[in-house]
């Protein structure tokens, strides 16, 4: 007896149909929405002083000891465009696993740089601890596992989900 296999379905937003797939597709637009808007707000503050940020030069002034084989400055450059780049990523949806890469390393360093001999606590005085950037990560983490969801621009460019399905009935 020969005994057909199942397809494998894949796991994420693309496996849902109906009101499943657009619940979570809606879902993972508000994750990418606020720790998108997130990383473009600090990732302007940090590379162009917008709203009141310090810009590269002044946020590398403002740095913890960082690895001496390369420059402060260099390292500077590296977290200011990672978080911005990484923002605009995420909250377009367009490469988002990818941008969730710099988001991650960037809060990671910020906790063992700076947060983590405040402890958990975020109202800890004169630095604050790491309960934020440890939010931020698994914000980023949950969009890495999943993907940024159907109502993306990586759903548009390589024809997944509502785009290329057409309209769906509700169930």
């Amino acid at each position: 007896m020969a005994h057909e296999r199942e397809a494998v379905m894949p796991l994420g937003p693309q496996a849902l149909t109906g009101n499943a797939a657009f619940a979570m597709s809606v879902a993972l637009l508000f994750l990418r929405l606020a720790l998108g808007w997130t990383f473009i707000f600090h990732g302007l503050q940090l590379t162009i002083g917008a709203f009141g940020g310090l810009g590269v030069n002044g946020f590398a002034e403002h740095m913890p000891a960082m690895p001496a084989f390369l420059p402060k400055i260099v390292w500077a450059y590296l977290a200011a465009y990672g978080q911005l780049i990484g923002g605009i990523s995420v909250m377009l949806g367009l490469l988002a696993r990818l941008g969730t890469v710099p988001i991650i390393v960037s809060m990671v360093v910020a906790i063992v740089t700076v947060h983590a001999p405040s402890g958990f606590d975020i109202q800890h005085r004169p630095t604050v601890g790491y309960e934020y950037n440890m939010n931020l990560i698994a914000m980023a983490l949950a969009i890495l596992l999943a993907g940024p969801g159907l109502i993306s621009v990586d759903a548009l460019l390589f024809r997944r989900g509502l785009w290329a399905r057409g309209p769906q009935p509700l169930r």
